[in-house]
């Protein structure tokens, strides 16, 4: 049977959209995203219908409301993405997957492994799809990583380094609000790594060791490692405290290296450089807006699983992963001149 093409998925319906949650620039990314496919954002959804109204009117989206059963109620509503804070992901999943509607999110989808996992089952359990954007996942640089990781152009892996360092820059506010300045540097920065290193060599993280630097409020300095099951180790910098440094993602093999720059706050493409026998190359790379990718790849992939995108499951292993890591860190760090003098 022919799969159906990115317009024909609902018949002659409107392709519609309803957007749960005003709170991050992805969210505006994602509207003319959603269009350039030629689907619809019909609704717009808050808690506050004074905010949801102001966003639909800002974007030309028709629909905006607090009550979610007028959207339930229009039939041209098939999909829906979640943009809400973290602390309302869970609650907009459960409501869409109980209506039936295929669902894209930003990642991860709870703060709580638990809380993901009984979303990943009610989904399943509904055959609803729940797809997670992590940004990273769509550069062109990292989805060309993982081709050529594949076709063994660097051989066995063996280290994973990921850097990246600055001042903490919050998603603009459409409503002025300060909330989030300091930032939480597991979810805002190290969830999204751990999740592009998983799907970058298809391993998953075995051992965590952990170790940050509190300022303020909570840990604004993070270092990590995590040894994965397919034995290669992967080792993390991250800082909101640092100045500003080039993101880096470098996969060592046993042939050669590649190191992708730039890549990872979706700025712009960046740049894959590969080493091999003392000399490096730079690989072409085919540019694309990463939110229209996303989304491309959600819809085409309703018929089975989309093909990069992150999962449910992905949101809970990710989550898994990070709750390591915290427990590393609380549990104490081992005194090296107190081992000397033993």
């Amino acid at each position: 049977m022919k799969r159906k093409g990115i317009h024909q998925l609902a018949g002659n319906d409107r392709l519609g959209w309803a957007i749960m949650g005003t709170e991050t620039i992805a969210t505006e990314h994602m509207v003319s995203a959603i269009r350039s496919i030629g689907h619809q954002p019909l609704w717009v959804v808050s808690r506050n219908a004074h905010y949801a109204g102001t966003f639909a009117g800002d974007l030309g989206i028709p629909n905006a409301t607090d009550d979610l059963e007028r959207v339930w109620a229009d039939r041209e509503v098939r999909f829906v993405y979640v943009s809400a804070t973290r602390e309302r992901r869970s609650f907009h999943i459960a409501a869409a997957a109980e209506a039936g509607k295929h669902i894209l999110c930003d990642g991860p989808i709870s703060n709580e492994r638990e809380e993901a996992a009984r979303l990943v089952a009610l989904c399943h359990d509904l055959k609803v799809t729940l797809a997670v954007h992590h940004i990273a996942r769509a550069s062109s640089v990292h989805q060309t990583m993982k081709r050529l990781i594949r076709e063994g152009d660097i051989g066995q892996i063996h280290s994973i380094v990921v850097a990246r360092g600055g001042a903490f820059h919050p998603s603009p506010n459409r409503r002025g609000q300060l909330a989030n300045l300091e930032g939480d540097i597991f979810f805002d920065a190290a969830i999204e790594d751990i999740d592009l290193v998983r799907f970058l060599t298809d391993a998953e993280p075995r051992r965590a060791i952990g170790i940050s630097k509190q300022v303020g409020g909570g840990p604004q300095h993070l270092a990590f490692i995590l040894a994965m099951d397919d034995g290669c180790i992967f080792q993390a910098h991250e800082s909101f405290l640092t100045a500003e440094i080039e993101d880096t993602v470098m996969i060592a093999g046993s042939k050669g290296s590649l190191t992708a720059s730039g890549t990872l706050y979706g700025r712009g493409s960046g740049t894959l450089t590969r080493r091999i026998g003392g000399k490096n190359e730079l690989i072409p790379i085919r540019d694309k807006d990463v939110h229209v990718a996303a989304i491309q790849d959600f819809v085409t992939g309703l018929h089975g699983r989309p093909t990069w995108l992150s999962t449910g499951a992905d949101s809970v292993a990710n989550l898994a992963a990070i709750n390591s890591i915290i427990t590393s860190i609380r549990s104490g760090d081992v005194d090296i001149q107190q081992l000397g003098t033993a």
